[in-house]
This record gives structure tokens, C-alpha cells and sequence, in this order.
């Protein structure tokens, strides 16, 4: 089983400035047994229910050609903790030890001692980039199964489960939240700027009328209306309509004035009819 083992462990690159706690220990482990060989699940009681000694991690592997496989693993990251773990020594053999294949230590260099592993131990060193195998598991003799324990599996993988389908729901929610964001985002800058355009009409046409809107209404019904027959007129809408209006005028002054001096030439001024 340790040859075999040892074919699951790469050495690791070089350190990154990491800091290396428990939650960096659980990452590596699933780097290092994933799936769809292995399936890794924390915090394993013996049975469901309560009261009983916990793993910190249980890998279980899924192929038959590698004889599924159970590892065990307690994860130490300060010399303390592993010193109380050696004062319990007791503590294990109630835990879920007694069902796995091998049983490991995981912890950063210097936390463990030479000497200090117990013999059906194996000792794993915690790194910034990643997990390397100091000591080998040895090949336990483990229990079978029991359904209490299986159930503790069971139980582990739901949960799992369940946070990776919550973990995918929040941020599906993200995303669509985003993209509404943007939507609304985009809708606001979009009527900006034709607000922004529609004031700049406006005040073009307060400049070249002196004519304001009031209150949103706009310019009195009257001159609209003036402008609409203005418009209808043919030639007379364009902006030298006023001046064409002008030069109409005159040319009908001067036409009333040429009737009138023929009728006066005539001795008719004074006739009505």
C-alpha cells in the first residue's frame, strides 16, 4: 500500500509566502485527491450522532483497480496542537482510524519531531505549494465497514454537496445581479445623454426665438399653431421665411397703391358697388 501511495504524492515547488493554517491544509489535500478518483471529506465521525472523535479529513478512493482505498488524516499546524494530540494517544483508536487503510499526519516542517510519529503512522509535510511525503502510511488492518460509519460518510458527502449547490446558486445570483446592474447602468447613461441633448434643443430654441417652455408645456399653443400654417405655406418654412413674408408685404402694398391711382385716374375712386 505505501508504493502505491507514494504514486498519490508529487513533490511540491517552490514555497510561496502562504500562511500555512488548517483551511490551506484542507485545499491541499483536495489538490492532491480529487475527483473523479478520489472523493475527500471532512470532519469524519465513526458514526452519526454525536459524541465521537473526529478526523479531520478521510480521503476515499472510488476505483476498484486501487482497491478503494480509505485515508485518514489529522491536520496539525502548531507544535502545540500536536503535542496534545501525543499526550492522547488513546483518542485515535475510537476515531475513525480503525476503518482506514492508512492513518496521516499532516502538518508544516518543524511541527513534528524526529521520533515523535508513532509506528502506524505517516507523516505528510504541509508546504506552501503544496504536500509532500515525509513517511509513508503503513498498510493498516482496518475494519469493515460498519453502517454507522458508512451512514457518517453519507452524511459528510451531503453536506458537501449541498454547500457546492448553495455555493453555485449565490453565484448565479452574483452574475445575474451584475448583469442587471449593467443593464441598469447602461439605461441610466443612455437617457443622460439624451436628456443632455434634449436641454441643448431647448436652449437652441430659447435662443434663436426667446421663446421658453414653461413648466415642460412649451411655447403658447398660438405660435405653434402660427408655425404649423407658416410651415404649410410651401417656401415660406424655411429660416428665411420671415423675410419672404416681408417682401410679400411690400409687393402688396405696392399693388393696392397702383389700384388706387388707376382707379383715381379713371374718376372711379369714389364709386362703391
Amino acid at each position: 500500500m505505501s508504493e502505491q501511495h507514494d504514486l498519490l504524492v508529487e513533490p511540491a515547488a517552490l514555497e510561496a509566502p502562504v500562511v500555512l493554517h488548517t483551511p490551506h491544509a484542507r485545499a491541499m489535500l483536495r489538490k492532491r485527491y480529487p475527483a473523479p478518483e478520489w472523493v475527500l471529506l471532512e470532519e469524519v465521525a465513526p458514526a452519526t450522532g454525536g459524541g465521537t472523535r473526529y478526523a479531520d479529513a478521510v480521503a476515499v478512493n472510488l476505483w476498484s483497480s486501487r482497491g478503494h482505498a480509505i485515508y485518514g488524516f489529522e491536520i496539525k499546524v502548531s507544535r502545540s496542537d500536536w503535542l496534545r494530540e501525543l499526550k492522547q494517544p488513546e483518542k485515535v483508536e475510537t476515531s475513525v482510524y480503525r476503518f482506514c487503510d492508512g492513518w496521516v499526519i499532516l502538518a508544516p516542517k518543524g511541527v513534528v519531531k524526529e521520533g515523535e510519529l508513532p509506528p502506524n503512522w505517516g507523516y505528510f509535510e504541509l508546504r506552501a505549494s503544496g504536500i509532500v511525503q515525509v513517511t509513508a502510511p503503513p498498510k493498516l488492518k482496518p475494519e469493515p465497514v460498519t453502517r454507522a460509519f458508512f451512514a457518517s460518510l453519507m452524511r459528510r458527502a451531503h453536506e458537501g454537496i449541498t454547500g457546492i449547490a448553495e455555493s453555485m446558486q449565490r453565484q448565479a445570483v452574483a452574475e445575474a445581479r451584475g448583469a442587471i446592474d449593467e443593464r441598469v447602468e447602461q439605461e441610466v447613461k443612455h437617457r443622460s445623454r439624451r436628456f443632455e441633448e434634449l436641454q441643448k434643443h431647448v436652449e437652441e430654441f430659447k435662443a434663436a426665438t426667446g421663446l421658453e417652455f414653461r413648466d415642460w408645456a412649451g411655447p403658447p399653443i398660438e405660435v405653434v399653431k402660427l408655425a404649423q400654417k407658416l410651415q404649410a405655406l410651401g417656401g415660406y418654412g424655411t429660416d428665411r421665411a420671415l423675410g419672404r413674408l416681408t417682401q410679400l408685404a411690400g409687393d402688396m402694398e405696392r399693388t393696392a397703391k397702383a389700384i388706387r391711382e388707376a382707379t383715381e385716374a379713371t374718376g372711379l375712386a369714389g364709386t362703391t358697388t
